[in-house]
């Protein structure tokens, strides 16, 4: 199971994603480069790289900031934030990204998923699935849809997707750990490629995600409030040492 780093960036900087006004207690370093180097230097295989300005506007706001990311990691990237258009995608895959999320737009255009595969390739696109209490939420996470997070899966999977980031995002807020009985019934429903993101927060959680067949685990705050060790959750579910 692949174990991701997550580096949140606004207004060039990494910041925890749960403070919605991204003050200045909220920014975690003003030097997101250096932080994606210190992952790699821990051990990770990847980073899950999301621009949370992008997400917000609709648009690519952070390119300079990810491109020097890019630039400085031998690691690959997955990127998410503000893909709207085949355009969007175009470019940070040319960027240097290994592959890219849609969340609102797959909620808002089903069609735009199936486009995107044809011209990228299943390995480049995956879907973003923000749930909320079983029910898919875009636009940051404050609009909730009319999809059922199982039945937006299965179109994402008729659309040619085989892989998908899902997120709780109450547990996300909250970062207690995941509510394994969801994880538990979106894995067994779904026949894709399913990575885990929102609220991991002790190698135990890890440990039980693994358990039930996920592909991979996004770890983002718990990282930065040392509840996990990055090379600790590497080697003992990633490497298997």
């Amino acid at each position: 199971m692949k174990i991701y780093a997550a580096i949140h960036i606004s207004n060039g900087k990494s910041v925890n994603p749960n403070d919605l006004h991204y003050s200045q207690n909220s920014i975690i370093t003003k030097d997101p480069v250096k932080l994606a180097l210190h992952w790699q230097e821990m051990g990770a295989s990847m980073l899950h790289l999301i621009d949370l300005d992008a997400a917000s506007m609709g648009y690519p706001v952070n390119e300079e900031t990810v491109r020097d990311i890019l630039d400085a990691v031998s690691i690959p990237v997955q990127y998410g934030g503000g893909l709207r258009t085949i355009k969007d995608i175009d470019d940070y895959l040319q960027m240097g990204v290994s592959r890219v999320i849609i969340s609102t737009q797959a909620v808002q255009d089903p069609k735009f998923m199936k486009e995107a595969v044809g011209i990228f390739g299943a390995d480049k696109v995956l879907i973003g699935i923000d749930a909320d209490r079983g029910m898919a939420v875009s636009n940051e996470r404050e609009k909730i849809s009319n999809f059922n997070v199982i039945t937006l899966a299965k179109q994402a999977e008729l659309s040619g997707i085989r892989s998908v980031v899902y997120t709780d995002v109450v547990c996300a807020k909250e970062v207690r750990g995941p509510h394994l009985d969801d994880v538990r019934e979106f894995i067994e429903k779904t026949h894709m490629n399913v990575i885990i993101s929102g609220g991991i927060a002790s190698l135990s959680d890890i440990r039980d995600i693994q358990k039930l067949n996920a592909d991979g685990v996004i770890i983002g705050a718990a990282l930065y409030t040392n509840k996990i060790n990055l090379s600790e959750a590497v080697s003992l579910y990633e490497r298997g040492v």
